[in-house]
């Protein structure tokens, strides 16, 4: 989705000198999709730092209630285990979620470029 969202907007930057009504729509149409892409992953990124939190305060009753013998520590090594995923997934999701929301800001710029209104 960087590339393709990168690619588009060096696209329509260069267009953009000489607006149509058809490149207009096109352009519309266009920053309608990204802006839908930029809706699905903020709500990707929430539930995923949601579960993350939640996995986290998990593994924090884990280790103050469950007794530390073999399983107690499996259990809870385990569910440490799935918190660190969910950060690392989550860290992921918030970078691409970070570019998704500048490059469809810029698109927005280019967009009141094209109706002349700077």
């Amino acid at each position: 989705m960087d590339k393709k969202l990168k690619t588009y907007i060096e696209y329509i930057s260069a267009e953009s000198e000489k607006p149509t009504p058809e490149l207009i729509e096109y352009h519309e149409k266009m920053t309608a999709q990204f802006q839908h892409e930029r809706l699905i992953h903020l709500i990707v990124t929430l539930f995923f730092a949601l579960f993350m939190i939640i996995f986290f305060i998990a593994f924090g009753a884990l280790e103050i209630f469950l007794p530390l013998d073999d399983w107690g520590v499996l259990i809870a090594s385990g569910v440490g285990a799935i918190d660190a995923i969910l950060l690392i997934v989550t860290l992921f999701y918030v970078r691409h979620y970070y570019k998704l929301e500048n490059g469809v800001q810029e698109l927005e710029e280019i967009t009141r470029k094209l109706y002349k209104r700077d």
